[in-house]
């Protein structure tokens, strides 16, 4: 998520950040916070001072309406639901709904097939080698014809060879350029690159082409000091556009964080949401930024999203409008580096106009194509409201309340320590998981990323954390909140908590010893509800996006194509849990170097 140059600025900037995250809190220290709602008020101290109480699944009541009312006891004024929270019905799941990458399960890491930009043969653009059958392609994949091609004359009725996870830009390529009104996108610096700005830029060329009056708007969220310039992204974005002069094409492209410590506020806080929307009824959401390095070449990182149709779709665009309206708001804000351009139909020059607020929005929630119930989560983080709307948190945490038979995890990593004088973790997540735990009625499943995994690019995806540190603050918290012994509070957690690294085959590391990361955002609660989308479990002020979806045949989904293969080859590694080789927990801590929170 952090390129290094992030870190050493960071620790100058950010040490004693005044504002700590909703959840990293003990129970314990939400005690003191007996004042009003806030937005940085512990999800403890909001449970109990609005009597909020877990969804039960044996009521009659359906799990997500449950959800949905603690969600409204957090939001007094009315102000959230539709925002930062909202319950829709009737989503659909279609067929390959869930995006997973590199979706190489059981393979050998250094048979992965993959094409770099600039390689012979390759078509301009989208980078991928001309070829007539799978025997041209000496790095492996398949020999397809791709939509992308179509946008360039010149390409069309050609195949390419196809990498292990070039189909995801495709996939980006049909959404967007079929378009009819709007397109939103939401993502982290930097910004597309490579065969994903390809996409993006074929797309944009159909809608062009086809005189259709559509609104693009483009948001990226940056962190100090690396900063993502709109113009030339909007430069790069609208190239080729001047052979399609009957386009009735707008786009805007802002960039935006929304605090920077002591300069604005108490808190560090930028977009980090990942958000496709087109017309309010098709979305992509999830955890995928579009990096080309990161996630099509060799040592990809392993992430996932999904796509849905529905009225859920429009809930992301709410999102996204409470963003836009902010940044235009504050547009031309030095601190804070904000800054929007734009071009529209008759324009000879970009320009610096904020698009129209709010396109019709509701029309977008009417539409009922399938019966799946979807709640929309996101948080708005530090410094675009004074208010608590950051209820992502909230009902992750009542979801893990929930639970009476087993939680499933994959995550980057539970702790979080960069510009931070100590580790701080998820006290309030991590001691709802260890009270479920400690039922010793079911069972916890943990899969992290490897540690020091990074990307091609530089970012990293590993907070520097052992997963054995991860294990012991487990320990830590379960230890606070149990009157067992020592050795029967080690053998539960032995028993029924399941920690291991990430694994897609029998290889430990990707060829050269490279650690494998991982960077999807997952949970899943009773094998019935869980959530994909951008919210990290560690703890940061961002502003995110996800859906949690109650839905049996989506969780048998996720069982086929992504936990249980996940499972199968990581749980060989585990370091506790039923049938692991080793336990953790009985193991004796090393000397400590420093403390943790």
């Amino acid at each position: 998520m952090r390129a290094a140059a992030f870190v050493m600025v960071c620790m100058v900037l950010l040490l004693g950040c005044e504002q700590q995250p909703n959840t990293a809190f003990t129970e314990e220290e939400a005690l003191a916070d007996t004042g009003p709602l806030h937005q940085g008020k512990p999800i403890t101290a909001i449970i109990r001072e609005f009597g909020i109480q877990p969804p039960n699944p044996s009521a009659r009541e359906p799990l997500l309406h449950q959800l949905a009312d603690g969600l409204r006891k957090a939001d007094p004024k009315q102000r959230y639901e539709g925002v930062t929270f909202r319950l829709s019905e009737n989503n659909a799941l279609d067929p390959g709904w869930l995006v997973q990458t590199p979706n190489w399960w059981g393979r050998r890491a250094a048979d992965l097939p993959y094409y770099e930009p600039g390689c012979p043969g390759c078509l301009s653009e989208v980078g991928l080698p001309e070829c007539s059958a799978d025997s041209d392609c000496t790095r492996g994949g398949s020999c397809r014809a791709l939509k992308i091609l179509e946008a360039d004359p010149r390409q069309a009725g050609k195949k390419v060879c196809v990498g292990h996870s070039d189909d995801t830009v495709d996939g980006l390529y049909r959404l967007v350029s079929s378009a009819r009104y709007r397109v939103d996108i939401a993502t982290l610096q930097p910004a597309p690159d490579g065969r994903y700005l390809a996409a993006l830029r074929r797309a944009l060329l159909r809608i062009a082409q086809s005189g259709r009056a559509v609104t693009v708007r483009v948001l990226i969220g940056q962190y100090p000091p690396l900063e993502t310039d709109p113009l030339a992204l909007l430069i790069d974005l609208t190239e080729g556009l001047h052979v399609a002069p009957q386009s009735k094409l707008s786009l805007y492209v802002a960039t935006m964080r929304s605090c920077l410590h002591a300069r604005t506020c108490g808190n560090f806080s930028w977009n980090h949401a990942k958000i496709i929307v087109v017309d309010g009824g098709h979305a992509v959401v999830g955890g995928h930024n579009m990096w080309t390095r990161d996630y099509l070449l060799d040592r990809p990182i392993a992430d996932l999203s999904m796509y849905l149709r529905g009225p859920a779709a429009g809930d992301a665009t709410a999102f996204a409008d409470e963003m836009w309206d902010w940044v235009c708001t504050h547009d031309g804000d030095k601190h804070q580096a904000i800054e929007v351009r734009s071009v529209t139909p008759g324009d000879r020059t970009f320009g610096r106009r904020c698009p129209p607020k709010r396109l019709s929005l509701g029309h977008d929630r009417l539409r009922k194509p399938g019966n799946v119930p979807v709640m929309a989560v996101a948080r708005l983080g530090a410094g675009i409201s004074d208010d608590f709307a950051n209820h992502s948190d909230l009902a992750r945490d009542l979801m893990f309340a929930s639970a009476r038979t087993s939680i499933r995890i994959v995550q980057q990593d539970f702790g979080f320590n960069f510009a931070q004088p100590q580790t701080i973790y998820p006290e309030s997540s991590m001691e709802r998981l260890m009270d479920f735990a400690l039922k010793d009625q079911g069972d916890l499943f943990i899969v992290l990323s490897n540690y020091k995994a990074t990307g091609r690019s530089g970012a990293t995806y590993s907070n520097r954390l052992q997963i054995e540190a991860t294990a012991r603050k487990f320990r830590e918290v379960a230890r606070r909140r149990s009157s067992l012994s020592d050795d029967a509070l080690n053998a539960l957690l032995c028993r029924r908590v399941h920690i291991a690294p990430y694994r897609f085959s029998e290889d430990a590391t990707w060829p050269n010893n490279v650690p494998i990361g991982n960077h999807s955002k997952f949970w899943m609660v009773d094998d019935r509800a869980f959530y994909i989308g951008s919210d990290n479990i560690y703890p940061v002020d961002l502003q995110e996006f996800g859906y949690i979806v109650d839905s049996r045949q989506a969780v048998a989904d996720i069982h086929r194509e992504y936990w249980g293969p996940l499972w199968r080859w990581s749980s060989p590694h585990r370091i506790s849990g039923a049938g692991a080789s080793r336990c953790i927990f009985t193991e004796p801590a090393p000397a400590p170097r420093g403390r943790s929170r």
